[in-house]
């Protein structure tokens, strides 16, 4: 084998011209903006299911902007733009110009600069597809107001596969956008005296009801005056950060270092005697346990379950450190691990399944986790991990529940228990009288 040869090093090279070189480089750099709220989903989560995160049918935004596979939604954008200007009677030109004022800052919200995207195909775009946006979310209110031509509400298929690309982090625009869009153009819808003690313009309030009625359904969300409490206060970054915002408390509880991952599972805590029931609270994320009872709010599975939560995985591990609803999926993952978990769950009421077994009710949560980071030391269920433990690891609980599981479980085998019992003390009732008798004699 032959040896390579030796690397030519150019002595005479000046080191000067290297420092000089890195030194501009240094001086070009600029740090990320602080608006900064859009990624595209890391590699390390993408090869785990690549399909969670990808349209189907429509592109939003520039991250897939242009791709060959969505140009047939391109037509449908401009009809929906073209009833948006009717519908507003702001000009075409009005809002070209208003887009175009704040360009920069909706190019700040994407982690991607788009250099080679020149101003006008940028301002263009980001038009045609808040246009459609909120023509959208009007029509979705408005449903009389659908025309018969609609080849979006009057194709149901349509719609479904809209509303799931629209739920992607990578096919986002900026909430602000759609706001002073609002503003603009002073769309409001009734309210009906919602906005009472509200701190935000009709016309946000008016925003953030459109798109919690296109949302609520496939997004968990709950009563309509909660969420407005809930994200009156706070600026929501895109429809993504809105979901987040709906879900996670409005005061986070402490976090704390968790002891073991080994949790047990919905089949262990069963055969421990560990009762449960579904939560009245609309929040998704509040299980609590107490005094023997396991309190999960209602979790509704169906296909497009898994992508929803990959993509508030997707946006937390991105965005931010409070990785709650990454401790949920764990805490859910390890509670459901079998078929036999599922079914109990389902029998009280806990899990909704739309899937065509509970065999893909597993895997579907399952694959919740694959590629999401768990911070022990900053785990937001510790105490819940704690308590679940220790009532386990308590022989007296698996005792008595293996006890009434066996020969309590149903009013037949009581009865039978019962009658036995009986005839037992009779039995014993009656030796004893007759070895009273034999010692009297």
């Amino acid at each position: 084998m032959e040896a390579s040869a030796p690397v030519s090093l150019d002595q005479d090279q000046p080191l000067e011209n290297l420092v000089n070189s890195l030194r501009r480089k240094l001086q070009n750099l600029s740090p990320p903006p602080s608006e900064c709220c859009i990624y595209r989903v890391p590699e390390r989560l993408r090869l785990e299911n690549a399909n969670a995160y990808i349209p189907r049918v429509l592109s939003i935004g520039p991250l897939h902007h242009g791709e060959q596979r969505f140009q047939a939604m391109e037509a449908h954008k401009m009809l929906y733009l073209n009833s948006f200007l009717d519908r507003t009677k702001v000009s075409l030109e009005d809002y070209a110009k208003f887009i175009k004022e704040r360009e920069q800052k909706v190019r700040q919200n994407y982690a991607e600069t788009f250099e080679s995207v020149e101003s006008n195909q940028f301002v263009e775009m980001i038009l045609v597809d808040a246009a459609f946006v909120i023509e959208l979310l009007w029509r979705n209110h408005s449903k009389d107001e659908v025309q018969e031509n609609d080849r979006i509400f009057n194709r149901p298929w349509k719609v479904v596969d809209i509303r799931y690309d629209m739920m992607l982090l990578e096919n986002q625009l900026p909430f602000f956008i759609f706001e002073d869009i609002f503003t603009l153009a002073k769309l409001r819808i009734s309210l009906d005296n919602i906005s009472d003690r509200l701190s935000m313009s009709s016309e946000k309030i008016s925003l953030i009801i459109l798109t919690y009625k296109f949302y609520q359904f496939k997004a968990y969300l709950g009563g309509i005056k909660e969420i407005l409490k809930r994200v009156q206060s706070s600026k929501i970054k895109h429809f993504i950060d809105f979901f987040r915002k709906c879900h996670v408390p409005r005061e986070l509880p402490p976090r704390g270092e968790i002891q073991t991952l080994t949790i047990p599972s919905v089949t262990e805590l069963y055969e421990a005697g560990v009762n449960f029931e579904v939560g009245s609270t609309k929040s998704l994320f509040d299980i609590q346990f107490r005094k023997g009872t396991l309190v999960i709010p209602r979790l509704r599975i169906r296909k497009s379950t898994e992508s929803f939560f990959l993509n508030l995985l997707a946006f937390e591990q991105c965005h931010l450190l409070d990785c709650y609803i990454n401790d949920y999926v764990f805490i859910i993952d390890r509670l459901v691990d079998t078929t036999s978990a599922v079914q109990l769950l389902v029998q009280s009421g806990v899990i909704e399944s739309k899937l065509p077994d509970n065999k893909e009710v597993v895997t579907s949560i399952n694959n919740l986790v694959r590629g999401s980071i768990l911070r022990r030391k900053h785990f937001y269920f510790n105490d819940l991990c704690d308590s679940l433990n220790a009532y386990y690891g308590n022989p007296w609980n698996t005792w008595t529940a293996t006890l009434k599981h066996k020969h309590f479980s149903s009013p037949l085998t009581i009865f039978a228990v019962v009658v036995a019992a009986a005839i037992f003390i009779l039995t014993l009732i009656q030796t004893v009288c007759s070895c009273g008798v034999q010692f009297k004699k």
